[in-house]
């Protein structure tokens, strides 16, 4: 049996866990024994990613003394699927918040990127970050290229403006987990203000996806890696 430590780093949420998703896809059918380091993220300073995630017999929760380091800063193999399942501790926290929204059987998913994703808010340019993720779009064109006969429509975004956008056009039938405080997201800020997110944020990301995958119609952007972790999930229109 081969021991390995995967280190999940400081990139974005949806990136780290497209990165081990893919790394699982070249591991599954080795005697491999595999322990997630989530130390170094943001996300899991609170919460260990084993509270969120139910990996399967392959993956163990304690330290391997001299494994092997794989780091995903190094690994970067495209994933195929998403493997991983909630605990069920957490899938039910999910649904609770589901439950509250009181949603439609029938509604689309507009995913709609802003902060440093289009090089908005603080963003600089690093070996780590590259160039910006995608091109700024407005509430419009997502409403434009959807289903019109669908009335209903969940906003996944990250800053809350696009909510007060989104009002202009469509004062009623409109769904969102997005606080007024959210002001679009900054990698950079949460690194340089040493941020720790919560339970609290983790549920509520992870509701959104959620949602997203049980969406009559998701629109967004191909670039995302919020598409790229659920994109085997439901039928997908891109923007990009």
């Amino acid at each position: 049996m081969k021991n390995i430590t995967y280190q999940i780093t400081n990139r974005g949420l949806c990136s780290e866990l497209n990165g081990l998703c893919g790394f699982y896809e070249s591991v599954v059918n080795k005697d491999y024994q595999i322990f997630i380091d989530d130390s170094r993220s943001q996300y899991f300073k609170n919460v260990s990613i084993y509270d969120i995630f139910d990996f399967g017999d392959m993956f163990i929760n304690k330290p391997i003394p001299n494994s092997q380091m794989v780091s995903a800063d190094e690994w970067r193999k495209p994933a195929r699927k998403n493997h991983f399942k909630h605990t069920e501790s957490f899938k039910l926290k999910i649904y609770n918040n589901i439950n509250q929204l009181n949603l439609p059987k029938v509604y689309k998913c507009f995913h709609i990127r802003r902060g440093d994703k289009v090089g908005e808010k603080h963003y600089k340019w690093t070996e780590r970050t590259g160039k910006k993720e995608s091109k700024r779009y407005e509430f419009i064109e997502y409403l434009n290229n959807s289903d019109r006969s669908i009335s209903s429509i969940f906003i996944m975004t990250d800053d809350h403006k696009v909510i007060k956008e989104a009002e202009k056009y469509q004062a009623d039938d409109l769904y969102y987990l997005t606080t007024k405080d959210q002001q679009g997201h900054s990698t950079d800020e949460d690194l340089e203000r040493d941020r720790a997110y919560t339970e609290t944020d983790l549920v509520k990301f992870f509701t959104e996806i959620e949602i997203a995958k049980r969406s009559t119609q998701f629109i967004g952007t191909r670039s995302s890696n919020v598409f790229r972790y659920i994109k085997n999930s439901l039928e997908f229109i891109s923007l990009d």
